[in-house]
């Protein structure tokens, strides 16, 4: 067991060191710089349709079975990625909704206009039934069962779909708020959004589309691509909270150029400290609220590993992360190797077989 400790310790020695060397005052620049520079040039090298070869699902399960055998404490940041298996568009992938044109509702736009709301909350009644519907796929329940044997400390997730709850993971900060409540923007008391959903249907039910081709209009916020035409829209009627009776009702969740709330930004500030590595399931890291957890990872010299299809903002900023460019599903690949078998209460394979697999010190050095 200790020449196994010394081979895994050699295997990642490289990226240690790089880790390292690259200063504090490095990180800070390079987050600074990211919060400066040209938001237009960010999401153009986001959407780059150029992308580097895919690892095979077999390949980037055992890179990374051997990531995560060194470690004990992994905390895992999930995106939009890890939910398309479950029928949930993601923003920024080769048939993401932002490629199509299609742009969120600003927390600007809807607090500042009926008109927007009304387009929001009858887009919603569409969208948000399939989109509540939708069950945890394979790559949630991987998480689950790491998490389940003691390898996970801690899920940040930037979803607001609700299905780590759903997969049964534990320790789980939803960074930007869950779909599934409402809040009063003027008395703050959260409801129930399926609730209130049910009452905008028996009010507006006259106004309502048909529900054809409804895949193809599904947003990965719950939003749907649809429009009501002016009199139906001018018809619409919002109910106000049960509450107070008067405030109007919004998701629970962060809309784009919103704040997330400081208790759930040091819930995971918490939980980056409690773990020795940090890993990246789904996500471009587009937006600044989970890119400043990869960057603490580093300054703290933890170890981060990147499981997404397409460069990150990691990459672009030149961060030294372990890249593996596959599907979430590599998760699930990964779990044989580790000793771990999908939603089973028993170990069915032995770590001394399962780590034979994963000893080459090259499937844990910097993608090429």
């Amino acid at each position: 067991m200790l020449l196994l400790g010394m081979i895994f310790l050699t295997a990642t020695d490289g990226l240690k060191c790089i880790q390292k060397h690259l200063s504090l005052s490095r990180l800070n620049s390079l987050s600074t710089m990211s919060m400066v520079r040209s938001r237009h040039l960010l999401e153009s090298h986001l959407m780059d349709t150029k992308q580097s070869a895919l690892l095979s699902q077999e390949d980037a399960g055992r890179r990374l079975a051997a990531w995560l055998y060194r470690y004990d404490k992994v905390l895992i940041l999930t995106g939009a990625g890890i939910s398309t298996e479950s029928g949930i568009p993601d923003y920024r992938g080769r048939s993401g909704s932002y490629r199509l044109g299609h742009k969120p509702m600003t927390h600007d736009q809807f607090c500042s206009s009926q008109k927007n709301r009304v387009r929001y909350w009858s887009r919603a009644l569409r969208g948000y039934e399939a989109f509540a519907a939708s069950k945890p796929n394979a790559a949630h329940k991987a998480i689950a069962t790491l998490q389940k044997y003691g390898k996970v400390s801690a899920v940040i997730t930037q979803n607001v779909d609700g299905l780590h709850e759903k997969s049964y993971s534990k320790n789980i900060v939803a960074l930007h708020g869950r779909a599934d409540r409402n809040r009063c923007l003027t008395c703050g008391s959260t409801s129930c959004r399926a609730s209130y959903h049910d009452k905008l249907k028996r009010i507006n039910s006259h106004l309502l589309l048909k529900k054809e081709s409804l895949q193809d209009s599904l947003r990965p916020d719950g939003d749907a691509d649809i429009e009501l035409s002016q009199a139906a829209a001018a018809a619409f009627t919002l109910p106000p909270c049960e509450t107070c009776g008067t405030g109007v009702l919004k998701p629970d969740v962060v809309f784009f150029g919103d704040s997330v709330p400081r208790d759930r930004v040091n819930f995971c500030n918490d939980a980056l400290n409690n773990s020795d590595a940090l890993l990246v399931c789904g996500s471009s890291l587009a937006v600044y609220s989970s890119y400043r957890f990869v960057v603490a990872a580093l300054s703290a010299n933890k170890p981060v590993c990147i499981l997404n299809i397409g460069k990150t903002r990691a990459e672009y900023e030149g961060l030294p992360v372990l890249k593996l460019e596959a599907s979430v599903l590599a998760l699930v690949n990964s779990l044989p190797l580790l000793g771990l078998q999908l939603n089973d209460d028993d170990t069915v394979v032995s770590i001394a077989s399962a780590v034979a697999d994963i000893s080459d010190p090259s499937l844990v050095s910097s993608s090429p």
